[in-house]
């Protein structure tokens, strides 16, 4: 099987395999592209990723959606037995051209990760996905709550759309990092993100809850705080950051309230380093916190609640609190990885030549 695959990020293409990158980063011959690994039946896959010259590039981040990357693969179209485009601001312009020109392409998956444009219901950006969506042949999203709003704005993708949890690559993220624990040690309370995270809610949370560790802010270097319980720190390597997790008494994810799919790698990775965790109850991870014991919920936007919640796992004796990681681990090694992502995958692709 033959798949082009269209993604809505920038990867290393390589010769060899790089040490200090995952496997969705990089294309290298010598090994499939990310999940596709995992295939039973390895498919040869052609990775297109956005990279553009820097003009067009400007261009893309005002209009929302990725046009180079089309222009580059619609010559080769039909030498590929299907198209995947993770990403739909990545499929817009193929998919809008199918329809108006009436080409003729392999069948296309479209993996939406953002509810078209941030479950948007009005203006011209919409109203394009629309009209786009309707060349999809197959979608898959990863938090099952979007399934409401495509079936308001989107209905005729209610029998050909499903929810496939997205997978972390639970192998190299447990190879890689090792969680600590010990009684001197896992003195701190750690928060990670660069965009869409509830950081108000958090600091208050944590003005009230008075707890005895301190709070370490990671990914917003500009927020301003009065305790000096709360340390703003500057932007890290992955290799400190996922080190200050490891390290970390418990990680506290607070993200906004949003029906798409964001935070969940976040989550995920954090998991299966076996990190405790205290996470918002929001759509985008409802579906992930859900499968594991070592996730405490709290109510989202509620200061309270997540000061209760910090207050709990601050209390925690050792034992306790090595089994909440534990169980955030088991989670990614039994369901939610690039294994058994690729399962379902892989089963769908397979329909298309039944």
């Amino acid at each position: 099987m033959k798949i082009l695959l269209l993604i809505n990020w920038k990867i290393r293409y390589c010769n060899n395999i790089p040490e200090n990158l995952q496997p969705s980063d990089y294309d290298c011959p010598q090994v499939p592209f990310w999940f596709f690994r995992y295939f039973s039946n390895r498919p040869e896959v052609t990775v297109i990723d956005i990279s553009a010259p820097t003009w067009i590039e400007k261009l893309e981040n005002k209009i929302r959606f990725h046009i180079y990357q089309t222009i580059k693969i619609l010559p080769r179209l039909n030498k590929f037995d299907l198209i995947i485009v993770h990403g739909s601001n990545s499929a817009m312009l193929l998919c809008a051209l199918k329809r108006l020109l009436h080409l003729k392409t392999p069948p296309i998956i479209d993996v939406d990760i953002s509810s078209f444009h941030q479950a948007s219901t009005s203006g011209l950006i919409h109203r394009l996905a629309q009209f786009a969506s309707h060349s999809f042949d197959y979608m898959i999203y990863h938090a099952s709550s979007q399934s409401s709003y495509f079936h308001d704005q989107f209905p005729w993708l209610d029998d050909i759309s499903e929810f496939i949890p997205v997978g972390v690559d639970s192998e190299y993220w447990n190879k890689k990092y090792v969680r600590k624990y010990s009684d001197t040690g896992n003195q701190y309370f750690i928060s990670v993100g660069y965009r869409k995270r509830d950081w108000n809610t958090l600091i208050k949370a944590f003005n009230k809850a008075n707890v005895q560790e301190e709070l370490y802010l990671v990914g917003n270097p500009s927020l301003k705080v009065d305790n000096p319980k709360i340390k703003v720190l500057p932007f890290l390597s992955i290799d400190e950051l996922m080190k200050y997790i490891s390290y970390a008494k418990a990680s506290i994810i607070p993200l906004d309230n949003f029906n798409y799919s964001f935070g969940q790698l976040t989550l995920l990775q954090q998991m299966a380093i076996g990190t405790p965790i205290i996470a918002d109850d929001v759509p985008a991870i409802h579906d992930y916190i859900s499968e594991s014991n070592g996730v405490v919920a709290y109510e989202p936007y509620n200061c309270d609640d997540l000061a209760n919640r910090i207050r709990f796992v601050s209390m925690l004796p050792l034992h306790d609190l090595s089994k909440l990681g534990l169980n955030n681990r088991k989670a990614t090694e039994e369901l939610l990885n690039e294994k058994h992502m690729a399962r379902c995958f892989e089963k769908i692709c397979n329909s298309f030549f039944e």
